[in-house]
């Protein structure tokens, strides 16, 4: 991956995931998309950023993907997001997936609990 992208997720969610360096450097296309990725997500819009990381904290949430929602959650309160904010969201997240979405959220509300945000996914 370019060091500007990755020097950009560093500086706007604190980590680059791996999965962007490998998949990158195996296709080099996989570099454009991930440049839209940081468009679309990183930059505040309509929406603020914070809340778009909360948005696909929830979605990997429902698709009981763990490490989706601890990079999530990390970027979301890297920007800013509240732990009110994402005690929310992980309340929507098991009103609307039940027992399954919500086991996916524990190594998130760990990292929360503990206030550890280090590591990488």
């Amino acid at each position: 991956m370019s060091k500007e992208l990755n020097d950009n997720f560093k500086k706007k969610m604190g980590f680059a995931p791996a999965i962007m360096n490998i998949a990158a450097d195996m296709d080099p296309k996989m570099l454009a998309f991930y440049k839209f990725c940081d468009e679309t997500i990183q930059d505040d819009s309509a929406l603020p950023s914070k809340y778009k990381m909360l948005l696909i904290m929830v979605m990997g949430a429902q698709r009981h993907c763990k490490e989706c929602v601890v990079s999530a959650m990390r970027g979301a309160y890297k920007k800013g997001a509240t732990e009110a904010e994402i005690l929310d969201a992980i309340r929507c997240v098991a009103v609307a997936g039940g027992a399954p979405a919500i086991s996916a959220c524990r190594d998130a509300l760990e990292m929360l609990r503990d206030k550890k945000f280090e590591g990488t996914c």
